[in-house]
């Protein structure tokens, strides 16, 4: 009959609690008992198995991978897109757009590099009630076919949607070589924008790789001499031009002595900088800029997340 009428005095509570939502100082009035009790019935209601916790639409999610995943590469969070028909960054642009809407506030500076997912978060974004807000490329421009996934473009849109003053370089990302580049960041111009730069809260970047479909490679940007450096040393990928290996150790190839972006230490110094990018192409990539602590946010498809889960 106790246990009757304890069982009966747990689910009462419980009831309070999670069904008519009072506190837990609410229900110890009401109930002529301390907060401390009611504190410890509830834990019991979950050990017992009176009170079960259900995720709405868990078994739909990715949630295990994702923080397994934070946990392997040392994230502050990690998002997975499932996949589905259609353009794969077209996904990721509106999971990036999302979490963006969700860490953005008022008197923030964001940094974007370029790339086609970096696009379509920009077409995915909404205007936010932000005040204050600043955005900046972290690298110039690129003279591409698809101007559209240029930092440029995506600086202007994200500038439109979101009511916020843009920061432009007005120049290439590379240049023919260092004394070229030195004038130029001598302008008081350019070190206006990079001054900008340096302030950045949230960066958003593209994940470069070493295979045909980069347009580094493709456009052949990187010099011979470049090109086998980091060949040698195993380069894997690059943000913001600062290619590094798939433990994510940066490699000085020289290519930074000709290229406007954003120097490592003021980028790795962005509170929150996500990285998005999916692809077998872009796995070793990936788990060099987690490594090296180039970004602390991950946004990627099911597919990269479970080989990336797999390869660790």
């Amino acid at each position: 009959m106790q246990d009757i009428n304890i069982r009966n005095e747990y689910t009462k509570v419980a009831y309070y609690y999670y069904k008519l939502g009072m506190t837990q100082d609410e229900i110890a009035k009401k109930m002529s008992t301390s907060r401390q009790r009611v504190n410890r019935i509830l834990k019991k209601c979950l050990e017992t198995g009176i009170v079960k916790i259900v995720i709405q639409e868990y078994d739909n999610q990715n949630v295990d991978l994702e923080i397994e995943l934070e946990t392997l590469l040392g994230l502050n969070e990690m998002i997975i897109v499932n996949n589905a028909d259609g353009e794969i960054n077209e996904f990721l642009g509106a999971a990036a757009s999302s979490y963006l809407e969700r860490v953005l506030k008022a008197n923030d500076i964001i940094g974007f590099s370029r790339g086609r997912a970096l696009s379509s978060l920009v077409q995915n974004l909404r205007p936010m009630d932000k005040k204050n807000l600043t955005v900046t490329q972290l690298v110039g421009g690129l003279n591409a076919d698809e101007s559209h996934i240029n930092s440029d473009y995506i600086v202007a849109h994200s500038s439109e949607v979101l009511n916020a003053k843009p920061c432009f370089m007005y120049a290439p990302i590379i240049l023919e070589n260092k004394k070229l580049r030195d004038s130029l960041m001598n302008e008081s111009f350019f070190s206006s924008v990079y001054d900008v730069m340096k302030s950045c809260t949230i960066a958003i970047v593209g994940i470069g790789d070493m295979s045909d479909k980069s347009n580094f490679v493709q456009k052949n940007f990187i010099s011979k001499s470049e090109s086998y450096i980091l060949q040698s040393k195993n380069a894997v990928g690059e943000i913001c031009t600062h290619y590094f290996d798939v433990n994510g150790k940066i490699i000085d190839s020289g290519l930074n002595d000709r290229v406007l972006s954003i120097d490592l230490q003021s980028y790795k110094s962005i509170p929150i900088r996500i990285g998005v990018g999916c692809g077998p192409e872009k796995l070793s990539s990936i788990l060099g800029a987690a490594r090296g602590e180039l970004i602390n946010v991950l946004i990627t498809d099911f597919k990269t997340a479970q080989a990336l889960s797999e390869m660790l």
